[in-house]
C-alpha cells in the first residue's frame, strides 16, 4: 500500500465537497452522513467507487483504496452495533437499570430527537 500524498489544490477540491469534514494531505475525514448515506447505499449493490463517484469524489480518491477501505470499515463498525457520532464511533451501553422512568422516557425522546435530526439530515443531502 503506497502512502497517499494530497496537493493543495487536491486538499481544496477535497473540502469543498459536503461531505467531507477535514482533509490533510494524508487523511479525508468524512461527515457521519455521508458515512451513512454510503452504507446504506452499499446495501442497494453499487461498488464503493460507484457511490464516492455519485457523492462528487474526484477520480483521483475514487482510484485508491480509500473508497473500499473506508467502507469496509464502516460496515464493521455499523456491524458491531456502534452508534454514530461525528468523528467518534462510540459503543452504546445505557444501564437503564438505575433510571427512574422518568430519566428513561427523557433518554429516549432524546435518541429519537436525535435519530431523526440524522434522518433529516440524510434526506437533504441526497440529490
Amino acid at each position: 500500500m503506497t502512502a497517499i500524498k494530497y496537493t493543495k489544490e487536491q486538499i481544496s477540491e477535497l473540502q469543498a465537497n459536503k461531505y467531507v469534514k477535514n482533509c490533510t494531505e494524508k487523511h479525508i475525514v468524512f461527515h457521519t452522513a455521508f458515512k451513512l448515506l454510503a452504507v446504506k447505499e452499499i446495501q442497494d449493490f453499487l461498488t464503493p467507487q460507484q457511490i464516492f463517484r455519485k457523492y462528487g469524489f474526484p477520480e483521483y480518491v475514487i482510484q485508491t483504496d480509500t473508497p473500499s477501505n473506508a467502507l469496509d470499515r464502516w460496515k464493521r463498525n455499523f456491524k458491531k452495533k456502534w452508534r454514530v457520532e461525528e468523528s467518534k464511533w462510540k459503543p452504546k451501553k445505557i444501564d437503564f437499570s438505575n433510571m427512574t422512568l422518568e430519566q428513561e422516557n427523557e433518554y429516549l425522546k432524546a435518541k429519537v430527537a436525535y435519530l431523526e435530526e440524522i434522518q433529516k439530515y440524510i434526506e437533504e443531502s441526497v440529490p
